[in-house]
């Protein structure tokens, strides 16, 4: 039995979405509240026993969710892993999310589309999987409905489901994230370095007057980098080009990967004129209350700062992807998401993101010979390239098993063929190296909205998640 595109849709999918989202889950504050509610209220009530699992080493708030529903009349099929992250990112400044009122956790439905963070990435996908999952009593596989945290810091969820051995190899994944609703077959793997200059600091005036300077740019997903412009990047190059002025601390970003819209750069002076960067990009505002270290950061820091973010540009541009798909618009991508620095010592937290035919291992070697090139220009700095995590990329055959399955839950629920490749990262790359066989799949768009203010899906496109995934467990 398929389930007809014309199909009731249940009046619970738009009212748990907006639960959804107005239950906070930014990664770094934890999943367990919305795991909990999921837990009780989403599926217990469908009779569904969900496991709260919390992590083993970020803290009992994070927390994965994991149910599991026995094939009803084929058990010797291949089980069915339907996986969706519940975490998001930190929402930025409220007052941008003009569509939800200032408020990221208010949902809106408006002219067809639901606002607020985690729209789109990705608690709707959440939302049409486990309803799909509590209307249909007899799947024809053994299913496991994933929730995880983490996976905007890392895909931690994910790897910590994988290391406990909680989800079965050979299973066939269905990764939720944003695709429009095209089945995706790889995507890039990630590596986040941080990259420290160090060096002697410079005594600071006790005549000059504190200043504030605020950079602004465009929040986007660091995986397109080009749909934003990096305050970061703004800021190190007004100060490259003004090497006279005393800079006494940097501050930018709140996630690596996102295009940070906000970089602040305290600065020492005699007056706003004397800085030379204020524009309709930059906004300077005198502060005499603030507390100054007796140092600055010497100019030559600033300078090899920015140097590297300009020879990190060069080398992702000139590298190509022999899988199509990739090959368009560079191959590779690069975003600095945090600066911190003050006296003799500043910080980058950057993202290099590598198609599936590109080694994480050479993206760290040739990254290393990028510092020891500037340490030798500079040998008055220690520079220092940490490798803080690396997430792995995947790529699956079109003729692959779990491929075929989707194309058929797709042509039941009327939905187009379409197969594509993602340019972010997702769970898949854990899932495809523990022996997993997955796709990518979700409602919304994947560019320009997630990771920004305002980000929204469209309530049609969820609709047909739900009868995609309601069609999906009956194959």
């Amino acid at each position: 039995m398929d389930v007809s595109r014309q199909a009731d849709i249940p009046s619970s999918l738009i009212e748990w979405a907006k639960k959804l989202i107005s239950c906070p889950s930014v990664t770094d504050a934890g999943t367990r509240r919305i795991v909990e509610l999921c837990a009780r209220e989403l599926l217990g009530s469908a009779g569904i026993s969900a496991r709260v699992l919390p992590s083993a080493r970020y803290g009992e708030d994070q927390v994965n969710l994991l149910a599991v529903v026995e094939a009803k009349d084929s058990p010797s099929r291949a089980p069915l892993v339907l996986n969706t992250h519940l975490d998001t990112v930190p929402p930025g400044d409220p007052a941008l999310w003009t569509a939800c009122d200032g408020d990221p956790f208010n949902p809106v439905v408006r002219d067809g589309k639901i606002y607020g963070l985690g729209a789109a990435d990705t608690k709707l996908d959440f939302a049409a999987k486990a309803l799909a999952l509590a209307l249909t009593p007899k799947p024809s596989r053994t299913v496991y409905l994933v929730g995880t945290f983490g996976e905007e810091s890392g895909l931690r969820g994910a790897k910590e489901l994988v290391d406990s051995g909680a989800l079965p190899a050979g299973a066939l994944a269905f990764v939720g994230e944003p695709s429009s609703l095209t089945l995706i077959l790889g995507h890039r793997g990630m590596n986040v370095f941080r990259l420290t200059v160090s060096g002697e600091p410079q005594a600071a005036s006790r005549t000059l007057r504190p200043w504030r300077a605020a950079f602004f740019g465009v929040s986007a997903h660091s995986s397109t980098p080009d749909l934003g412009r990096n305050a970061i990047e703004m800021a190190l190059r007004a100060l490259e080009a003004r090497p006279q002025l005393s800079v006494a601390k940097l501050s930018g970003g709140d996630a690596v990967n996102k295009v940070p819209a906000r970089c602040e750069v305290i600065v020492l002076a005699d007056s706003s004129e004397q800085l030379g960067v204020e524009s309709s990009d930059c906004l300077v505002e005198q502060d005499d209350e603030l507390e100054i270290a007796p140092e600055v950061i010497a100019p030559s820091i600033i300078k090899v700062l920015a140097e590297f973010l300009g020879a990190l540009k060069e080398y992702a541009s000139g590298r190509k992807s022999a899988i199509e798909g990739f090959s368009r618009n560079g191959s590779i991508t690069s975003n600095v998401g945090i600066i911190e620095g003050q006296a003799g010592k500043v910080s980058l937290t950057f993202e290099v993101r590598q198609p599936p035919d590109f080694s994480a291992e050479i993206i760290t070697r040739e990254l290393e010979g990028i510092v020891e090139r500037l340490e030798a220009r500079f040998p008055k700095l220690r520079l220092e390239l940490q490798k803080l995590r690396a997430n792995p990329g995947f790529y699956t055959p079109e003729q692959g098993e779990t491929v075929a399955l989707g194309f058929e839950a797709m042509v039941r629920s009327g939905l187009e063929l379409r197969t594509g490749v993602k340019l972010g990262c997702t769970e898949a790359g854990v899932y495809a190296s523990a022996g997993m066989k997955p796709v990518v799949f979700g409602p919304g768009p994947s560019t320009g909205v997630i990771h920004a203010p305002n980000e929204y899906n469209f309530v049609d496109e969820l609709e047909k998640a739900f009868r995609f995934y309601q069609n999906l467990l009956l194959l």
